[in-house]
C-alpha cells in the first residue's frame, strides 16, 4: 500500500520518493517480489526506472517517454496492484 509521494510533480528525469506498507508483497521479501511503478491508470501505462527499492519506499526516476500532465502512480508486485497516488508530470 502506498502513503506519499514527494514531490507531488516533476518533470522527465526527476527523482521521485514513494513511500508505504509491504511495498514487496505480503512477505516484505524484495528478493524475490516482481516489482513495478506504472506511471498513469490507463494503457499504455509507463512503467518507471526504479533506482531504489525497499519494503516501506522506492526512487523512482521519470522516463522522458511520459506525457505531460496529471496522472497516477501505481505500484504492482506479483501482478496486484497497489493504491494509486496523485502525480504531475511537469513539461
Amino acid at each position: 500500500m502506498l502513503s506519499s509521494v514527494s514531490p507531488g510533480s516533476g518533470a522527465a528525469g526527476a527523482v521521485v520518493t514513494l513511500t508505504g506498507e509491504h511495498m514487496c508483497g505480503p512477505t516484505s521479501d524484495c528478493s524475490t517480489a516482481g516489482g513495478q511503478i506504472q506511471i498513469g491508470l490507463s494503457l499504455p501505462a509507463v512503467e518507471a526506472q526504479i533506482e531504489m527499492f525497499s519494503d516501506t519506499s522506492a526512487q523512482i526516476s521519470i522516463p522522458t517517454l511520459t506525457p505531460a500532465g496529471d496522472t497516477q502512480l501505481v505500484l504492482v508486485v506479483d501482478d496486484e496492484s497497489s493504491n494509486a497516488l496523485a502525480f504531475t508530470v511537469l513539461p
